[in-house]
């Protein structure tokens, strides 16, 4: 049965430290919509497991500059967060996809609240070579 094998997600500390961020900005004191959101974020995490490159719920996303590798896709979710309203309530969640390796790795949840357009590419950048020296480590 090839075609369902679950993908692996990666949680990069770049993206549990913006999913901390999130929470205590915007959720902190109001824990039904704190669940509800973290609910949501879940839902697509189930998602991200058996379809990352599925065009019905993200899109493809821009690499920063000097970035891109052919095995990789840069993807974007964007939805609404639960009960918050303006730029906050406009969430995106990005995340990379390792084809041959059938991984995910969760990089950025934010809010357009926090960037108006997306992490700045010098962030990005570094959470990239991050992500692209994984295979080296792993021959060692």
């Amino acid at each position: 049965m090839t075609g369902c094998e679950a993908y692996r997600i990666e949680p990069l500390e770049r993206f549990e430290i913006s999913l901390e961020k999130l929470i205590k900005s915007h959720y902190r004191k109001n824990e039904r919509a704190r669940n509800s959101f973290l609910e949501l974020v879940n839902d697509y995490i189930g998602q991200l497991r058996e379809n990352p490159s599925s065009n019905s719920f993200s899109d493809d996303e821009g690499f920063p500059k000097g970035t891109y590798k052919s095995d990789f896709k840069f993807r974007k979710i964007r939805f609404r967060a639960p009960e918050l309203d303006g730029a906050a309530k406009k969430c995106r969640f990005m995340y990379v996809v390792n084809e041959a390796k059938r991984v995910v790795y969760l990089l950025w949840i934010y809010t357009h609240e926090e960037f108006r357009t997306r992490p700045s590419d010098d962030d990005l950048r570094r959470e990239f070579v991050c992500i692209q020296q994984e295979p080296e480590q792993e021959q060692v």
